[in-house]
């Protein structure tokens, strides 16, 4: 068992140590495993990443004995191997959580204090089970946790929260998994296989971990050959301030960490990086350094790098940006790809920067996660198999022909679906010659 802790400020190179050690792990041992375990938002990037380092390393575009996952693909693949046909339960999807929880709300709210069951009581429900789940909280702790409570508002909110908790679970008991009890049954059943057996484990990106990811990561440390953790901090030690102490949540998991170690009887080794890669420019540089002092000092050079527009409303914010990325790409010739936009709120942006670039002629990829079915080449593919799934019935041919995929124009497609509408084709109809004496002059245009 071995556990390392990889540990700097922003911009010091964790992740590309991650990478760069995992490189040259794969050139020189073939057969030693190694995975890199980050954020669902992050897992692509890194994927880029890793092969990106293993090509600089070894010159090879393919690799086999590296990989990038997150916690929730680890725990489909573990699950599907330990349990297999045995787990004869259906995931309960987020529409079906929403309608078991609205059923519980209408049921219970003769006993209810304070929730109905509105759609803002079913959201406020749904993530209170998914918090008390992430962090290991029975509903024994909250029926311990009434019996303590003195205050009389919090008794009744926590008994509507029990009341609400403990039913949703008694109706998913043996019929559903919870997609939020994935990370639980992934530690519980770690140790079944050897599918992570020896393996070298990197886990990056993540700020903080929930107490079903504190018990993954020690089954990990146990069943692997080792277990690296990037956690960006100034220090491993908690300040006397936290006020003050940008990096004291961080150090509050490093804590944490070193407490799980010691229930593991392991000393874990310490890796400072402190050499400062990401930020360039001296503008930036002293940001990091100074942003969050309460007496930082008065920056005394002309500022080149930093530029604050003040906008009256969202919209001529993102056509502020429009405008400079259009000079910069016209004026000192970058290219479209060299230029980022990072905005906490992506779902407030998304739709007015695809208007607005549209307008400017900006290409722009958005990184959002959308629904598979809403590509329209898995909406080709589904409409193919459709047609025959339903026999084919006029909507899945007509979906089928939509996709745009065919070489018929808008016209073509609206001259057709009103003939076949009019006739009632469908089914075993398509397959026959079309005949209509009404309509014997568009007979030929029809058929082919």
């Amino acid at each position: 068992m071995k556990l390392r802790i990889i540990y700097g400020t922003l911009g010091t190179g964790k992740s590309e140590y991650c990478f760069t050690e995992t490189a040259k792990n794969c050139s020189r041992n073939q057969e030693q495993n190694t995975v890199i375990i980050t954020p669902e938002q992050f897992s692509f990037t890194a994927e880029k990443r890793l092969m990106q380092s293993i090509y600089d390393i070894t010159k090879s575009k393919a690799v086999l004995n590296a990989e990038v996952i997150t916690f929730n693909r680890m725990a489909y693949r573990v699950l599907n191997e330990v349990l297999g046909t045995a787990n004869n339960k259906t995931n309960l999807t987020k529409c079906g959580k929403v309608m078991l929880v609205y059923s519980i709300l209408d049921k219970q709210k003769s006993k209810l204090k304070f929730l109905g069951k509105s759609s803002e009581n079913i959201d406020l429900s749904i993530n209170a089970i998914n918090e008390f789940k992430q962090h290991g909280i029975s509903t024994q702790n909250l029926e311990q946790e009434i019996e303590q409570t003195e205050e009389k508002y919090l008794k009744c909110k926590l008994e509507d929260m029990n009341l609400i908790y403990k039913s949703f679970e008694e109706q998913i008991q043996g019929k559903y998994i919870d997609e939020t009890d994935l990370l639980s049954m992934l530690a519980e059943n770690l140790d079944k296989t050897d599918m992570f057996e020896n393996t070298t484990f990197y886990i990056d990106e993540f700020s903080g971990y929930t107490k079903q990811e504190y018990d993954i990561i020690k089954k990990l440390i146990q069943i692997g050959k080792e277990v690296n953790i990037t956690i960006c901090a100034d220090s491993l030690y908690t300040g006397v301030n936290p006020e003050s102490d940008i990096y004291y949540s961080n150090k509050i998991t490093i804590t944490k960490l070193f407490k799980l170690a010691d229930e593991l009887n392991i000393v874990p080794e310490q890796i400072n990086l402190n050499k400062s890669y990401r930020f360039k420019t001296p503008e930036l540089k002293y940001l990091k350094e100074k942003l969050y002092e309460k007496q930082s000092t008065k920056y005394e050079e002309n500022v080149e790098n930093i530029y604050l527009f003040l906008a009256r409303n969202q919209y001529s914010e993102v056509e502020n940006v429009a405008k400079n990325i259009t000079k910069l790409v016209r004026d000192k010739n970058y290219k479209y790809k060299e230029i980022s936009i990072i905005t906490k709120n992506i779902e407030n942006y998304a739709n007015l920067v695809r208007a607005i670039f549209s307008k400017y002629g900006i290409p722009v990829f958005i990184d959002e996660k959308r629904e598979l079915n809403q590509n329209i080449f898995i909406q080709y593919v589904l409409s193919i198999l459709e047609i025959f799934t339903k026999n084919w019935s006029y909507e899945s041919v007509f979906n089928y022909i939509k996709t745009g995929f065919l070489p018929l124009d808008e016209t073509e497609i609206f001259k057709l679906e009103n003939y076949c509408i009019k006739w009632g084709i469908k089914q075993n109809k398509w397959k026959k010659e079309f005949h209509s004496i009404a309509e014997e002059n568009k007979k030929e245009e029809i058929e082919r």
